[in-house]
């Protein structure tokens, strides 16, 4: 005997099935009322963030780079190396300054001048 879904009727349940299907369960007004609420709810949230997305401004390239090197304390942290840095390379150390100014700066081919001048 062939099984299918319209020829089981197992131990005389096909007339519970049948009256089941005759008359589906509605849901209730109160929940029907709650998950209405919810959507509305969630769709309020939605319609804001959407337009909270479309009036922000797009970010140029200085936010982005500010962005990716981490805020304000990363960039406060990047000035200071830049400014120590130039203050550094623009100013001569006490001790050689004046008249031993010269005194470390080594020329590693001295002769190599005079054959870029030329000779006269």
């Amino acid at each position: 005997m062939s099984m299918s879904d319209k020829d089981q009727d197992i131990g005389g349940l096909g007339a519970f099935f049948d009256a089941a299907r005759a008359h589906p369960p509605a849901p209730s007004a109160e929940l029907l009322a709650r998950v209405l609420s919810d959507a509305e709810a969630e769709q309020v949230w939605i319609t804001r963030r959407t337009e909270a997305a479309r009036a922000a401004p797009r970010s140029g390239l200085l936010e982005q780079l500010y962005r990716l090197l981490g805020g304000w304390p990363a960039m406060a942290g990047l000035t200071t190396a830049v400014v120590a840095g130039v203050w550094i390379g623009t100013t001569l150390p006490e001790g050689l300054s004046g008249s031993n100014e010269a005194a470390y700066l080594v020329d590693i081919t001295p002769e190599a001048v005079f054959e870029l001048a030329g000779d006269f």
